[in-house]
């Protein structure tokens, strides 16, 4: 009997151990899916930006509207490379 219980301890114990490395890895997996889904939405929306704007321009006020538009997609990609890598497990 006490071979048993022993034993039915050590497997309560291990079941217990992958319950606690299950939901961790269940929160550092939804952070990154909720990290890469975000990624992606905003690649796109400099990819769609990027396609909408004109070739570039002869005149110079019209040169400097589309560097402004640049530097605002560049913010944008630079600001989203400060968020955490999607790696991250912190």
């Amino acid at each position: 009997m006490d071979e048993l219980q022993s034993t039915f301890a050590v497997i309560k114990s291990k079941a217990e151990k992958r319950q606690s490395d299950l939901e961790q890895t269940l929160t550092v997996a939804e952070k990154f899916w909720d990290n890469l889904n975000g990624m992606t939405a905003t690649l796109k929306d400099l990819q769609d930006t990027l396609a909408s704007t004109d070739s570039p321009a002869l005149e110079p006020d019209m040169i400097r509207d589309q560097q402004d538009v640049i530097e605002v997609t560049y913010f944008v990609l630079y600001k989203a490379a400060d968020v955490q890598c999607l790696f991250s497990v912190d």
